[in-house]
């Protein structure tokens, strides 16, 4: 089915219309695109009437913010956009053109987009996160060295950041730290505790009473900046490690 855009709140969202071979019609919102999937073998008119009505209820829902686009698997980057990382404000700008490209100019990311590649979104969004990590990279090193002289003293032989993966952060064996690149779009203080709790499986591996002791001895609050990233943070998220 022939797939368009609408605008909702300034903000441009793809629209993608499926058949499906099941009895139910369903919208649901995926990564900046309201996908509409309609059973295959209802009558054209009837698919027309209820995609007309899902596709109203879906704009609505993204108009009053019952839709969150930012409990989508990946963080959605998009023409005009403020973001602020870690206290850094940046402005994302997208331009028209033949091939791929980005920069840095002071704080605005300019990433050069060919709207006929059938990947441009995916393209678009890995150079702005790439951009956004080159800037603050350093600062997340020191953040975590610094935690990590003060309580806990161990090797950290690498620190790297990923997207959409199932945990907020993790510890390897060998002492190895990844975060989730969504943290740094939270609070610093969330940033803080899932460092914390990494950093704590360099003494204890599981979430046994002396890990989760070790966790309030080093941030007494640890609880409160919990619940607020299990409330808070997108959905497929369900754990911190």
């Amino acid at each position: 089915m022939e797939n368009s855009e609408v605008e909702i709140n300034g903000r441009k969202f793809g629209i993608v219309r499926m058949l499906n071979k099941n009895k139910n019609a369903s919208a649901r919102l995926r990564e900046g695109r309201i996908v509409i999937s309609i059973p295959q073998r209802w009558p054209n008119s009837e698919k027309l009437r209820v995609e007309t009505n899902l596709l109203q209820r879906a704009i609505r829902s993204i108009e009053i913010g019952k839709w969150q686009v930012e409990k989508s698997k990946k963080i959605i980057f998009f023409h005009g956009q403020m973001v602020t990382v870690m206290g850094k404000r940046f402005r994302i700008n997208f331009v028209e053109s033949e091939r791929f490209g980005s920069c840095l100019d002071d704080e605005e990311i300019t990433i050069k987009i060919n709207s006929n590649h059938p990947q441009k979104d995916e393209i678009a969004a890995k150079r702005v996160k790439s951009i956004i990590v080159n800037q603050i990279m350093t600062n997340i090193k020191y953040k975590i060295e610094s935690i990590n002289n003060n309580f806990f003293q161990a090797e950290i032989p690498r620190i790297s950041i990923r997207e959409n993966v199932s945990r907020w952060g993790s510890c390897s064996k060998d002492g190895s730290i990844m975060l989730n690149f969504k943290l740094f779009f939270m609070p610093e203080e969330i940033l803080d505790y899932v460092i914390v709790h990494e950093l704590s499986h360099t003494r204890h591996r599981n979430h046994g009473k002396r890990f989760w002791s070790l966790v309030e001895r080093i941030m007494p609050d640890y609880k409160e900046r919990r619940k607020w990233l299990r409330e808070n943070g997108p959905k497929p998220l369900q754990r911190e490690n």
